[in-house]
């Protein structure tokens, strides 16, 4: 019995362990598979309005298809350079496997769906 608990104990562990591994670590291979967190980018909430709205016209000209935040567009609403930003952001990290050094700057990496 007490075997028994042990194992339970162990195997509990490590899941505890591997959840922790994979959240603090955004994207890693783990036995021959990527393993992705389901984490995204956004809009710091430190940032200044001005900063973000660099990231918009940078990250929107070419680099990702922000039609989304266009008017009429499925994430136009709210209409905030904060929102705006934070889907331009998210669109870039996730094109690039959200990998962290793509959440950068202006950018911060949540676990959170927003």
């Amino acid at each position: 019995m007490a075997s028994t608990k042990g194992v339970i104990l162990c195997v509990l562990f490590n899941m505890i362990i591997c959840s922790c591994y994979i959240i603090a670590t955004e994207s890693r291979y783990y036995g021959g598979y990527r393993i992705v967190a389901k984490t995204w980018c956004i809009a710091n909430p430190l940032a200044s309005p001005a900063a973000l709205q660099r990231d918009i016209d940078s990250l929107c000209n070419g680099i990702v298809d922000c039609s989304s935040i266009q008017p009429g567009g499925s994430c136009y609403n709210p209409n905030t350079v904060a929102d705006h930003a934070s889907v331009a952001l998210n669109l870039n990290y996730k094109n690039h496997q959200s990998q962290q050094q793509f959440c950068t700057g202006d950018g911060f990496i949540t676990v959170s769906n927003p």
